[in-house]
Formats: structure tokens, sequence, C-alpha cells
């Protein structure tokens, strides 16, 4: 009876999967919102195929008898043949089309249609090759009901070959992409620019240049306000054998913009966007994202894959991991934590685990305006070493992860970041105050979890050497250790963390943010967090940091010493009206305490945010955000008091 139920259940979803999208219908009463097969039995629901009980319930925890199940096959096997039948038409009325211009035009619109059908049609291949089993399974039962069984078999074998022959006709190239159009809208508050979460400047009056009028006045959202665009088209080979390529091809003006404000210099408060407005003057550009083929082969017996050209990669948060270049502005590319190098990864199994091996050129991947698309940097804020910035131009590692029993999985790796010459001399960066040079980073660490049924454990460690060459230049209180520990069910769920950063920690991850400094090192604290379903569509979400700095430098610039204390809150309410429309509202609270810097005070950070999310469709979605910013004495920017807002609309299509 298991294997009926799986074979039933499979058929059942799988038939859910192809039905045609919906805006939005009446679901069963006793299915709330949040259930994981709210979508699909809705779908099912509209086109027929569930019609419930008596009551109108659907009643989802009894178990459905032979002749239920049976009647939901014959109703799964019908809409099917309506589909084709429905694809037979459409081709009988392409072959009567005229050759005025009206009909040519209908032509390629039915075309159209008709390829989309089609290619839907490529994915049904399982669930007819499930549903003649079930057919099998219920011969009884569909005899009962007065199908002709045999009918139905040999239908579905027509069908069969008919997917099978679909499938082997596919375009050469695949293409896929996404575009979004985000605008950014800010305003004063009592004649008093706001600050934004990634330092950015808010409600300052432009100038058509994109600088500050003179005696930069503050303004509304009518007066400050850009428009960014953006485009990137995926094309990949639909080859089933041999090596597969795939690339992504980029054109737009928010590079230019918003550029990668993750960068080491935007973290430790010396990057050229901290405490400067949003703007649109930069020009629009191209950039290749991505390029690259995949083939597997051997050397000396071994078998591995190759992945070469430019790819994405990273390691882990404390190790190698990018950070996502604005707080506001969101897509898949940007957002994955992937750096992207001009190398290859060749990956092969070892005793059960996986082990990658990449390396490549990491600078001067720019865009047709100029801009660097991937700036790969060493990062950190809060020790004596916050002022140094080192270049990577290239990068080594290898990455192995195995699994430790049933239960728990491990990660280790290794990485040599290595940096160019400032001059033609052969100078280095210099850091700190001893005039030091360097040209080497190397970070190594690992990280190690179990999943014990609901809860889960994970610890890290990782430790930064900096080098000139093969001598070490500084490897003192340089490494991170973190614990957690979390619970989850379909409820709520909570976690435990707790870290240590040393100062001098100064790896390419993207380990947290505290106020609007991001990395932050010389810290050791905890934080506490969870979420709980207060309903089916409302959702909270809060969680509690406190950190203190771990020792105490003489002259330190950073505004992290021993004496340096931190609570962050962090509280946001979701509520789902459907499953196109959710609302949130949040509220950000990161005060400090003990600054060592004379004349600033101790910063307070304070962030209200509402926002909107509409799905336009499967492909389309629609966002729109205002956040209240209120910070006193910020000591990255030097100045006392923001108040102000930021409005934030993004437009993201997929196709």
């Amino acid at each position: 009876m298991k294997r009926t139920f799986k074979y039933a259940l499979t058929a059942v979803l799988g038939i859910g999967l192809v039905a045609p999208a919906f805006a939005q219908t009446d679901n069963f009463p006793d299915v709330p919102e949040n259930h994981w097969a709210y979508e699909a039995l809705a779908r099912l629901k509209k086109d027929g195929l569930l019609v419930g009980y008596p009551d109108g319930l659907f009643r989802g925890p009894r178990p459905a008898s032979r002749y239920e199940l049976a009647v939901a096959i014959h109703a799964v096997y019908t809409n099917l043949r309506n589909v084709t039948d429905g694809l037979q038409s459409q081709v009988d009325a392409l072959k009567n089309a005229g050759d005025s211009k009206a009909d040519i035009q209908a032509l390629r619109e039915q075309i159209a249609a008709l390829q989309a059908q089609v290619n839907a049609l490529k994915g049904y291949g399982d669930d007819i090759a499930n549903l003649k089993k079930l057919a099998d399974t219920f011969q009884n039962e569909l005899h009962a009901l007065g199908v002709d069984v045999d009918q139905l078999k040999k239908d579905l074998g027509d069908l069969a070959r008919r997917v099978t022959a679909l499938e082997a006709k596919k375009p050469a190239v695949d293409i896929s992409g996404d575009a979004n159009f985000f605008l950014v809208a800010s305003n004063s508050k009592d004649n008093t620019p706001g600050l934004s979460k990634d330092g950015r400047i808010e409600g300052l009056l432009l100038n058509k240049s994109g600088g500050n009028i003179s005696g930069t006045p503050t303004t509304g959202l009518d007066r400050d306000y850009s428009l960014l665009h953006e485009i990137a088209v995926t094309f990949a080979g639909t080859n089933t054998t041999g090596p597969q390529w795939k690339g992504t091809i980029v054109y737009g003006n928010a590079l230019s913009n918003l550029g990668d404000e993750s960068t080491a210099a935007t973290l430790n408060g010396s990057g050229s966007r901290v405490g400067t407005p949003y703007t649109d003057t930069g020009s629009a550009g191209f950039y290749v994202q991505d390029f690259s083929v995949k083939f597997a082969t051997s050397v000396a017996g071994l078998g591995f894959n190759v992945d070469a050209g430019r790819i994405g990669y990273k390691v882990g948060p404390y190790l190698l991991q990018r950070q996502s270049p604005n707080s506001y502005y969101s897509t898949s590319r940007l957002d994955n934590g992937e750096y992207y190098l001009d190398g290859a990864n060749l990956s092969f199994n070892l005793l059960g685990g996986k082990v990658d091996v990449f390396g490549g050129r990491t600078s001067n991947q720019l865009s047709s305006d100029g801009i660097n698309i991937n700036p790969l940097q060493s990062g950190g804020f809060g020790g004596p070493l916050s002022n140094a910035v080192l270049g990577i131009d290239r990068t080594l590692g290898v990455d192995v992860s195995a699994p430790i029993t049933s239960a728990g999985n491990l990660k280790v790796a290794y990485l040599w970041l290595d940096s160019s010459p400032l001059t033609a001399t052969g100078q280095f960066p210099v850091f700190g105050t001893t005039a030091s040079q360097a040209n080497r980073l190397e970070v190594y660490g690992g990280t190690l979890d179990f999943a014990l049924g609901v809860i889960k454990l994970e610890g890290d460690y990782s430790k930064s050497n900096l080098k000139l060459n093969n001598n070490t230049v500084n490897d003192k209180d340089s490494d991170v250790w973190s614990a957690k520990a979390s619970y989850s069910n379909s409820k709520y769920g909570i976690y435990g963390f707790y870290r240590e950063v040393g100062a001098n920690f100064m790896a390419p991850g993207d380990w947290g943010r505290i106020g609007i400094l991001r990395n932050p090192t010389n810290i050791k604290g905890e934080t506490f967090g969870g979420n709980i379903n207060l309903s089916g569509s409302l959702v909270l979400r809060a969680d509690y940091e406190h950190e203190q700095g771990k020792d105490t430098f003489a002259g330190n610039l950073s505004g992290f010493n021993s004496s340096t204390k931190l609570d962050k809150y962090d509280v946001s309410l979701g509520y789902k009206f459907n499953s196109n429309l959710d609302l949130t509202v949040g509220y950000e609270d990161d005060k400090f305490t003990g600054s060592p810097l004379s004349g600033i005070g101790d910063p307070h950070y304070k962030w209200t945010t509402f926002g909107i999310g509409y799905g336009l469709s499967d492909a389309a979605k629609l966002t729109l955000q205002y956040e209240l910013s209120d910070v006193d004495n910020e000591f990255v920017t030097g100045v006392s008091r923001y108040k102000g807002g930021l409005l934030t609309s993004q437009l993201s299509i997929k196709f």
C-alpha cells in the first residue's frame, strides 16, 4: 500500500505542477494558506481534478479509499487528454491559416502559444509513466466506474511515445534571464539628512552631474531620486552528453551607481560610496557575469570534472564569500555569495567526500564602462589593521567536504590570495603604523555540523595569515571561532550563537553587519533569536545580539576596544494576505557604549522599515519599501545626527 500511495502522490503532484498558472482562486476551507500543498491543491480544484467532500472540505489527514483514488486517476487522465487534444486542434487551425497580414500575425501568435505548450509537455514523461502504473493497480475500481481501462492504457502509451519524441526535439541553446528596474528615493527630516544601512546619505539636493549643490541643502522624495535598470541574459547549451557551456551577459546602469559596496574600502569607512548619496548619473554598460565550459576528464586513472572560464565560487562566511553589494537592490546573481574568477575548478570524489581545487584571476574584470564587477579584497573592521586593504589579484584554493556519520558533515579549506605590486618597481601595499608590506593572505579553516532530528549543531574555525612572499607579516590575533545550536519545527524555531573574531582577521568573507559596519573584528559575544508562526499567515522574527571588544589597542581608530559594547535588536513581523501579497514591518536598534574615539560619543543606529511584496505573476514581482533612519553620533562619516527616509521599489521580471 505504501508503494501504491507513492505512485498516487507522484501523479497528483505531477499534474499539479503542470496545471496552468492561476492568479487567485478559492481553495478548500480546511487547507491553510501556509500549508506546503496549498497552491497545488488550489490548481487541482480550479481544473476540476479535486472536488472535495459534499461539505466542501478537503479532509487532508483522512486516508483515501481505493474508489476515491480511482476517481482522481480518471480525472487526471481526462485532463491530460484534453491538453493533447487541444494541441491537435491548434495544429489543425495552423494548417488552415490564410495568407493576409492579419492572418500571418495571428499565425505567429498561435505558433508561440503552441511552442509554450509543447515545451510544457516535455516534462510529462514521468507523470505518464506513473499514471500507467496507477491504472494497473486500480484496474478493478476503474472498471466499476465504467472506464475502458484497455483504451486508457493504450492512450497513455501513445502519450508516452509522443512525449519521448518531443523531448528529443529541443533547441541547441536555451535562453533565460531577468530584468530589474530599481527606484531609490530619499528625504530628509527636520532639515537633517538620513543614513541608510549601507552608509549612504539620504535626502540631499543634487545637481545634474550627480554632485551636491553648494551648501548641500536637504530635500524630499520628489527631488532626490534615482532610476536604475539592469537586464541579464543567460545562454546555455542543451546537450546532455559531452561538454556543457553557459554564460550570462548583463547590461544596465546599476553597477556604475551602486557598484560593489562590499569592498573592504567601504567596510572600514574609507570607501568613496560611504557618506555619499544615491545617484543614477553613472553610465550604462555591458559585462560578462560568467561564462564557462564543463566537461569530464581523467589523469592517471583519476576521473574529475572541470569547470573552466569565468566561474563563480564561494567557500563560507569566514573564508571566502561575497557580500550582497547593496542592502536594498536584490538579484539572485548578486546575492548568491559567489566571487567570480577567470580560471577553473577541478572537482573529484575521494573516500566518500568531494574535493574542489580552484584558482584564477580575480582582478581587472571590468564592464564596458570601466567598472570592476567583482572586486576581491581583504576585509574586516575593528582592529589595528582595519585600514589594511589588500587587493586580491590571484586566487588558489582547496575545498574539501565529507560526511561524518549519517548525521554530520565536515568542510575544510585552504586559500592562497595574492596581490600584485602597487608600482612597477615592486612596492607592495603598506599596512598599519609599522609600514609593513604584504602581498599575500593565506586563509584556512573549517566547519563541522550535525543534524540530530530537529536540533542542529554547528562549529566554525578560521584563521588568516598576512605575508610578504613567504615571510609572515602578521599571524597574531587573526582567527575566529564560533558555535551555534538551533531547534526548529513547523511552528517555531530558536537558535543560540557565540563567536570570537580576532582583531586582525582579514578573510574576504561575509560574517555580519553592525550599524553600517560590515565584517566586524576584535569582538566577542552571543546572539539569540528565532521565529514563531502566530497564525497561518502571521510570522514574527526576533534577534538579540550582544558584542563587546576583545582587546585594547593604542591609537585604534576603529571604535572597538575592550571597553566597547554593543546591543543590537532586530524584530520583524510578516503577514501573508494570499499567495501573491505579503506585508512586512521591521525595527532595528544598534547601540554602542564605551566608544574609545574622542569627541564622537556612543553611536546609536535606529531603522524602522515598512514593506510590501506583490507577485504580479509566476515570473514577475514588485516590492515597495520605506525605511526611516534615526542615527546619532555616527563615527564613520563624522556627522553627529541623521534623520531621514529611504523609499525603494524594485520590479523583477524573469524570462
